[in-house]
């Protein structure tokens, strides 16, 4: 899998990284972890950092909408706020805010698009 999560107890935050290329079954996968961990740990504030993504859901426009339609399925609380770090490239930075529109449209904490980690702590925060 080309994405990690990281439990940063000091930050109460609960970094994610994704790298290359995702597919469906990867952020499916992504999704349910992220899940466990948040049951196990409590911990709702989410650094999700996409600047290394170059390629999400084969780039479907509709494996995009169906994906955020599927969100709410898994039960993320509404109090959760996640920061992303946008992907470089335009057309996945695009796809990704597609995806959160989706997302929060079907009930979806907030979500702060942030360049750095230390920018969501104080986000988080604020």
């Amino acid at each position: 899998m080309s994405i990690k999560l990281i439990v940063n107890s000091d930050d109460e935050a609960i970094l994610i990284q994704a790298f290359g290329s995702i597919s469906a079954k990867e952020l499916k996968q992504m999704r349910k972890k992220t899940i466990e961990i948040l049951n196990k740990n409590g911990i709702q504030n989410f650094v999700v950092d996409l600047s290394k993504l170059t390629s999400i859901l084969e780039q479907s426009t509709f494996a995009t909408y169906k994906s955020g339609k599927e969100f709410k399925d898994i039960n993320f609380p509404l109090s959760a706020k996640t920061a992303v770090i946008l992907p470089v490239e335009e057309s996945v930075r695009q796809q990704i805010k597609f995806l959160h529109v989706v997302e929060i449209n079907r009930m979806r904490g907030p979500i702060e698009y942030v360049s750095s980690y230390k920018e969501a702590l104080e986000w988080f925060n604020s």
